[in-house]
């Protein structure tokens, strides 16, 4: 029998491994047992920390919601023009899955595990990411760059494009993470067909 560690537990290093075990094995096929054992200690300190598995679940999504919005007022506060503000949020948004692509994916795929109470909180964050999106392309829209009306579809396409792309990116591709959030950026601003850039 392994013994168990005796070092203090930090509450972030829980959320880290289950968040990987999550992400791994998904939330409904992991268990407390699960995330204690492979921290090596006793159920009884993760449960410590957290009251159940979905209040750590709930605590890894709003954390990643929490970094992203924090992400969007950086790109926002780093210039004056509308444009150069969405690319560069576009540009943070995607450049989260360089060091969170386990919390990442369980932000995007293990919501609909949180009871009604948490989801409803996690909604509000989520409109309040989509809000800034929308207020973004407004400014543009006032300016006559972005003619798309409503500007949900824009907005709504930004936000499937980036949330997922942590689906497809390969670390050990030929493009860095950085290389992507570039390119990415320049095609959600002038699209897919070879046309001369406004």
């Amino acid at each position: 029998m392994v013994k168990k560690r005796n070092q203090h537990l930090e509450k972030g290093e829980i959320s880290h491994v289950a968040a990987k075990l999550f992400a791994q094995k998904g939330f409904v096929g992991t268990s407390m047992r699960d995330i204690a054992n492979a921290l090596n200690v006793s159920i009884a300190s993760v449960y410590y920390y957290y009251r159940n598995k979905e209040d750590l679940l709930y605590s890894i999504i709003d954390s990643i919601g929490v970094e992203l919005l924090v992400a969007l007022k950086k790109a926002i506060s780093e210039s004056d023009s509308p444009s150069e503000q969405l690319r560069r949020m576009i540009y943070y948004h995607t450049l989260l899955i360089k060091e969170k692509g386990d919390r990442i994916k369980v932000y995007v795929e293990e919501q609909h595990n949180l009871s009604n109470k948490l989801g409803k909180l996690i909604f509000i964050q989520h409109r309040e990411i989509y809000s800034f999106y929308v207020d973004q392309l407004r400014e543009l829209q006032k300016d006559k760059v972005v003619p798309c009306e409503p500007l949900s579809i824009a907005a709504f396409a930004i936000l499937g494009t980036l949330n997922w792309c942590y689906r497809w990116y390969n670390k050990d591709g030929n493009l860095s993470i950085e290389e992507v959030a570039t390119r990415l950026a320049d095609l959600l601003f002038y699209g897919i067909m070879d046309k001369e850039r406004p």
